[in-house]
């Protein structure tokens, strides 16, 4: 096994309580919600007292002397929901989103027994929550946004996690938690009190890049892109120059959905684009002088949805892009018709590993594009944007922590967790019961650093956990055999390519972690974003000219968000 790095049972009681001190201060009430109280659950597996100050830092005598891995001594009933049913085809047969060898194992481990309420497609879960939010009919435990948890915690229907994070965690998780010097915790703390537990996700999603079929590339003789413009270039080839071959105009250039900006995750987004003239919208951040500012609002906006606007008009965008969503998209790539696709680090394991399985010869390859002053410069969401939360009344909150526990050792290998699937970064998010990442800040590019110096001969793979082991077989069997099978080259470009060139570094435009206190209550941000939405979406497709960013501007200013900003900036 890989030696881990432990974690001093004082530095996490120093963070956790650091963090609790800091935010002991009220936290801005919103209007009361009409999410009605619920009934509750998780208890300890042993009979130790729970400290009754989540302040309170616990003897060090006894730190970890709970049991975070201990089965219940009668069965535990737990009820979830979950996104991720248009993927469920991917489990292998027989398995399935609510019965498959890893949710088998964690039940088996802990004595539980989990159901699901409901399972919907990833892009409908927020919107079914919400309105089981509204309804009252919350499950025992799920996976919220900020926003969601102020609503939740407003209403009173959630257990204080304090207690359960603080003694149920294990080393790797808490130490994960104080690399964010503290920001994560803070981010699920109000009034004092740690509400849900946090996922860190520091760069999972981020940055952006562009990847492109090198095979078209090669065939088209074209060089690799590093510009805006470079990209411009090689969509308009691929659309004019017939690169699949068929004799027929059915490629595109740059594919897009209706979302043209999400950080940190995008799939088909033009984040990369806006990040190249400085431009970053949807991220309240600080600028020069210190000041929150609102990303979509800013002067550098206009030159990038200028650039958009053009090449929308010209042909290089997906003319149908602002009526597709992801899957719509995804089609295009898969099916051979699309030979770029901006995305984060992780797509060649979905969706493009679908493209290499139709087309061995389907050679995608990531790049970084540097922006209009010759660097790499990329919207960064917070270190944590989402949270694990237990309804109130539910007798044993501390198994939510004990699950995530189990999904980390699954997840890197450790404590001898079984690895049942080769494609298990393909499917990982089905195969959890908590789809939730708690991960080392940047271990995305130490992964990758290691496993060139393994094939290096400077890095011994006897280091690596059972997970990185079967990784790195993966990218050993790829570089003999490239693209014979899309699961080996899948974790080959995820894990080395991609990976060494987020290792070769990049600048953050990180959003201020502060600001979603304001937001996430403010009673006229739901409006603000459509109008938002709505103004890029006309001005990038030519419903209205670029000046019309200008008024847009002065509408948001004038429905709220001059005050949401001087609140931010007192």
């Amino acid at each position: 096994m890989k030696e881990r790095r432990l974690l001093k049972a004082t530095l996490i009681t120093t963070v956790l309580t650091l963090v609790l001190a800091a935010c002991a201060s009220p936290t801005p009430q919103p209007a009361a919600t009409d999410v009605p109280a619920e009934p509750t659950q998780v208890a300890a597996a042993t009979d130790a007292p729970v400290a009754e100050s989540p302040t309170e830092a616990p003897a060090l005598e006894g730190w970890r002397a709970l049991d975070a891995y201990a089965p219940y001594p009668e069965t535990l009933q737990l009820t979830l929901v979950k996104g991720g049913q248009e993927n469920a085809a991917l489990l292998p047969e027989g398995e399935s989103i609510e019965d498959n060898r890893t949710l088998q194992y964690i039940e088996d481990t802990l004595n539980i027994d989990v159901t699901f309420s409901w399972v919907v497609p990833s892009d409908s879960y927020s919107d079914k929550l919400n309105l089981a939010i509204s309804s009252g009919d919350i499950p025992d435990a799920m996976i919220v946004t900020p926003i969601q948890l102020q609503q939740l915690v407003e209403a009173g229907v959630l257990e204080d996690m304090t207690p359960y994070v603080e003694k149920y965690a294990n080393e790797d998780i808490l130490e994960n938690y104080s690399q964010t010097d503290g920001i994560a915790l803070q981010a699920a703390t109000i009034d004092g009190k740690v509400w849900g537990v946090p996922n860190v996700q520091p760069q999972a999603d981020a940055p952006l890049m562009v990847w492109v079929r090198q095979d078209w590339l090669d065939k088209l003789g074209l060089e690799a892109p590093e510009t805006v413009d470079d990209v411009e270039a090689i969509a308009k080839a691929f659309i004019e120059q017939d690169p699949d071959g068929n004799g027929e105009a059915d490629t595109y250039g740059l594919t897009g959905t209706l979302n043209p900006v999400m950080v940190p995750s995008n799939l088909h987004g033009f984040d990369v684009i806006f990040n190249a003239y400085s431009a970053f919208p949807t991220l309240f951040y600080k600028n020069a002088d210190g000041q929150i500012v609102y990303g979509s609002t800013q002067p550098e906006m206009k030159a990038a949805l200028t650039r958009l606007a053009q090449m929308y008009q010209d042909g290089i965008i997906d003319p149908d892009f602002a009526t597709k969503n992801t899957d719509a998209s995804n089609e295009i790539v898969v099916s051979g018709r699309g030979g770029i696709m901006i995305g984060p680090w992780w797509i060649s394991w979905w969706p493009l590993n679908d493209s290499v399985k139709n087309d061995p010869n389907a050679d995608w390859q990531p790049f970084m594009i540097k922006d209009n002053n010759g660097e790499y410069t990329y919207s960064m969401g917070d270190y944590t944007n989402s949270f694990v939360v237990v309804k109130k009344g539910y007798a044993h909150p501390e198994v939510v922590v004990k699950i995530l526990n189990i999904q980390n050792d699954l997840s890197y290998g450790f404590n001898d967790a079984p690895q049942y699937y080769d494609n298990f970064n393909e499917i990982w998010n089905m195969l959890f019961p908590l789809p939730f990442l708690i991960e080392q800040p940047y271990v995305v590019e130490r992964m990758g650093r290691d496993y060139q110096g393994a094939l290096d001969g400077t890095v011994s793979p006897d280091t690596f956990g059972d997970a990185m082991v079967l990784e790195f077989d993966q990218i050993q069997a790829d570089i003999a055999a490239p693209r014979s099978d899309a699961a080996n080259w899948a974790t080959r470009m995820a894990r080395l390519n991609a990976a060494l060139l987020l290792a070769g570094g990049y600048n953050e435009t990180r959003a201020d972690p502060s600001a979603v206190r304001f937001y996430s209550v403010d009673p006229n941000w739901p409006s603000l974003k459509k109008m938002e939405e709505e103004a890029l979406l006309l001005i990038i497709t030519g419903a209205q000219p670029v000046d019309y960013f200008d008024t847009f501007v002065q509408q948001w200013n004038d429905s709220g968000g001059a005050d949401l900003l001087a609140q931010m900036n007192p």
